[in-house]
C-alpha cells in the first residue's frame, strides 16, 4: 500500500536536476540566460517535533547582453552582444516543526553567482531568508516555500510534490517562479530518491 504516514523519525535523501531560463530588459540592455544543474537535498521527518532540512546545488550555463530592441529600432546598430558563462552555487538550511499534516518551517540561503568571459569575470553573493510548510497526505508530499524573503528583487516562490512507490522511493518535481515583474525568471527540477 502507498501511504506517506510518517513513522517517528523518517529520513529522505533526494538527488535532482534542474532547468532555469530568465529574460529581462534594462534600460538599453536586454538580458537573456539559462542554466543546467544538479543537487542533493536532505529532509528529516517525524510525526510531531523538529523537522530539518538541507539543499546543495549546482547550475552553470550562459548570459547574453545586447542592446535591447527599442534601441536598435531609433536607427542604432546592434552588435552581437556580449556572452558571459554563469556558475552558481547554493546551499541552504531549513528548521521547522511538524503538527499533523502540516509542518511550517524558516530556513536561510547563501548563493553565490560567478560570469566569466574570457578573462573578465565578476561575482555576486546573497544571503536570503526563506519560509514554507509542508503537507502531507497519504500518498503525496507537497511543500511551498518562498525563498528571499528579506529581497523584493530576488523573492521567488517554489511549489514541489514528491509522490512514493514501494517502500523507501521517492519521485518528484519542483517549479519556481521570480515574483519580480522586471524580470521573467523559471525554474524546473525532476527528483529521485530514497527514504533511509
Amino acid at each position: 500500500m502507498l501511504t506517506f504516514c510518517v513513522s517517528a523519525n523518517e529520513r529522505l535523501l533526494l538527488s535532482f536536476i534542474e532547468r532555469e531560463t530568465s529574460d529581462r530588459e534594462h534600460f538599453i540592455l536586454s538580458e537573456e540566460s539559462s542554466q543546467n544543474g544538479y543537487g542533493l537535498r536532505f529532509f528529516n521527518f517525524r510525526d510531531s517535533g523538529l523537522y530539518l532540512g538541507a539543499t546543495l546545488s549546482y547550475a552553470t550555463g550562459n548570459i547574453e547582453y545586447q542592446l535591447a530592441p527599442e534601441w536598435w529600432s531609433e536607427g542604432h546598430t546592434s552588435s552581437n552582444g556580449r556572452m558571459f558563462d554563469i556558475d552558481e552555487q547554493l546551499v541552504s538550511g531549513e528548521a521547522g516543526m511538524s503538527f499533523g499534516r502540516w509542518t511550517p518551517f524558516v530556513g536561510a540561503s547563501y548563493t553565490s553567482v560567478v560570469e566569466d568571459a574570457g578573462g573578465i569575470s565578476f561575482g555576486d553573493r546573497n544571503w536570503g531568508l526563506n519560509a514554507g510548510v509542508w503537507f502531507e497526505q497519504e500518498t503525496f508530499k507537497l511543500r511551498g516555500v518562498l525563498t528571499n524573503v528579506n529581497d523584493s528583487e530576488e523573492r521567488e516562490i517554489f511549489g514541489n510534490i514528491l509522490f512514493r512507490f514501494g517502500n523507501d522511493y521517492v519521485v518528484g518535481a519542483e517549479g519556481g517562479l521570480l515574483l519580480n515583474d522586471a524580470e521573467d525568471r523559471m525554474s524546473f527540477s525532476l527528483q529521485i530518491g530514497k527514504f533511509f
